[in-house]
This record gives structure tokens, sequence and C-alpha cells, in this order.
């Protein structure tokens, strides 16, 4: 402690400009650095977000319950949603072509491009609620006209796509039951062809003697079972084809725009920026100041203590001037 207290004060000049030095350097730079444009649009949502499944329609399983354990709003689970599809590859793929933010890449290569254009709006659109029912989209840019294009593009293909999306496992399931529906009827048919066979190979039985016959009582039972079975799957369908019908109707009916994206005429406030460059710079002074400071302790070699004397030498203390 002593060795570090020795050399901080012999030198506060230097330590001292160094803690200045950096987060000044850091506060210019943010200075200069070019302004960001933020658009933003404000969606509100008429509905939950839901897909299908055999279970039924469901909501986004990721936005079920918050923490209070009470159900999710409306907002939530679309940004929950949209905020999943920002992160496939595909969905923000669509988006930055449509917004034609390859303008403002500087990659050349198509492959690099692609990447470079799915990493940015993957990590800066950000969808966020805003209320029970409402929620917003917003991105930075350095082109404003490009802030408002990203905007809309994310508005469009997530009215779009969600429709696909959230259809596409009853679509599936649809054509599973049809699949199951034809074998039921074949299997109701079969069944039916051997009750009556059975009937008329005995006209001379009555109601009564069928129903106490335990052939006839199996056949019969057979064929019930059968209709049953037509029935249930034959309700499945109609029920799947309603849920793709109301989830097929597109984005008008899961949300309206209520403020849609502007190009923004102002640019974005620095002094967050200012403030984060100077915080920066506050931090690598700290670092240079230590790493500077060890140096210093390492290379003193200057005798404080007793103890620094029993160090290089075995010689035994006879007279310590005190410390003034």
């Amino acid at each position: 402690m002593t060795r570090t207290l020795e050399a901080i004060f012999r030198q506060p000049m230097r330590f001292l400009f160094m803690l200045i030095l950096f987060p000044a350097l850091g506060v210019g730079i943010a200075f200069y650095l070019p302004r960001t444009y933020q658009s933003t649009a404000t969606l509100w949502a008429l509905r939950s977000y839901a897909t299908i499944s055999a279970t039924g329609t469901l909501n986004n399983p990721d936005a079920q319950n918050n923490q209070s354990g009470t159900p999710t709003s409306p907002s939530d689970t679309q940004v929950s949603a949209l905020t999943e599809l920002l992160q496939s590859r595909s969905f923000a793929l669509i988006v930055a072509k449509s917004a034609q933010l390859s303008k403002v890449m500087m990659q050349s290569d198509p492959e690099t491009l692609n990447d470079a254009m799915v990493s940015e709006i993957s990590q800066h659109v950000h969808v966020a609620t805003k209320g029970n029912d409402t929620f917003t989209i917003s991105y930075s840019n350095r082109n404003p006209q490009i802030a408002q294009k990203v905007v809309q593009a994310v508005i469009t293909t997530y009215g779009s796509e969600s429709q696909s999306f959230s259809i596409s496992e009853g679509q599936n399931l649809l054509q599973s039951y049809q699949t199951q529906l034809v074998q039921t009827q074949q299997a109701v048919d079969k069944t039916t062809q051997a009750q009556t066979a059975y009937i008329q190979a005995h006209p001379n039985a009555t109601q009564s003697d069928l129903l106490n016959d335990p052939q006839y009582v199996l056949l019969e039972s057979q064929a019930q079972q059968a209709r049953t079975n037509l029935q249930t799957i034959q309700n499945a369908i109609s029920t799947l084809n309603q849920e793709i019908s109301f989830l097929g109707i597109g984005s008008t009916g899961l949300f309206t725009v209520l403020d849609p994206p502007v190009v923004p005429a102002h640019p974005e406030s620095q002094l967050l920026v200012l403030l984060e460059a100077g915080g920066i710079g506050l931090g690598v002074a700290l670092l240079v100041c230590i790493l500077y400071l060890a140096a210093v302790v390492r290379r003193d070699h200057a005798i404080y203590t007793v103890q620094d004397v029993q160090k290089v030498t075995t010689l035994p203390v006879a007279l310590q001037i005190p410390q003034m």
C-alpha cells in the first residue's frame, strides 16, 4: 500500500491527465460520429397471436403468463411472436430486401451481405409492449429513409407471414385427418355391410332375436364404434377448418396500425451516446492507470520499511529514522 500511494502521489498530474484524456477522446469521437435517425410505429393488437395444434388454437406458449401469474395481454403475445420471427434468417432477409437495406451496407459479397443484413435486422429492430393492446416497432439508421422503410417492411412482412406460420400446423393436421377420414369411412362401410349381410343370412330372425344373438351384437358394436370414430374425425375437421378460416384472415384480424412509421426529420439525441462514450473512455482510463501503476510499483526498488530491508539483506536494523 505504501509503494502504491508513493507511486500515485509522486506523479499525480500524470494520472489525472490519463483520467481526463481518454473520456475526452471518447466524447470527442462520439460527437463527430454520424447522427442516427429512429423511426417508430405503433400497432394495436386486435387479438392474441395464436397457432393451431392438435389440442386446438393456442396462444404463443412463450408468452402465456407473466411473473405475476396473470394471463398476458394480446400485445404481449404479439411482441413475443414478432421478436422470435425477427431472429429467423428467412424473415429477417425478407424484411431487409423489402427495405432495400443493401444500399447502405458496405459488403459486396452476396453471402456476407446477407449475413450482415440478417444481423442488422435481428439485433437492431426493437419490438416493445406499450400497453395492454398496443406495441411499438422501432429501428435506427444513419439514413432516415431506410429507417422508415425497415419498420414498414417489418409490419408488412409480419402481416403476410404470420398467417402462414400460425396455420401451417393446422394444415398439416387437416391433411392427416383427411387420410384418417377415408380409412374410417371404409371401416364404416365394411362393418355396415357385414351387419347387413348377417341380417340377410337370417331372414326369419326378429329384432329381438338379433339383439340376443352374440355374433350380431358384436357386429352392431363394431359398426357403431366405426360410426362414432367417423363422427369424431368429421367434427375435428370441421373445427380445424373454422380455426384455419379464423386465423387465415391475415393481418386484418391480427393487428391494425395506429401510427405508421414516418421518415424522421430530426436525429436521435446524442446525450446518451456522449454519456456512453464518456463512460467507456473512463473505463479505459482506469484500466490504463492500473496497468501503469502496476508497472511503476513493480519497478520501484526503494526501501521504505523494515520488511523491505529484510528482503534484500540479512543484516539487523540498528536504527530507524521516524517518518516525517
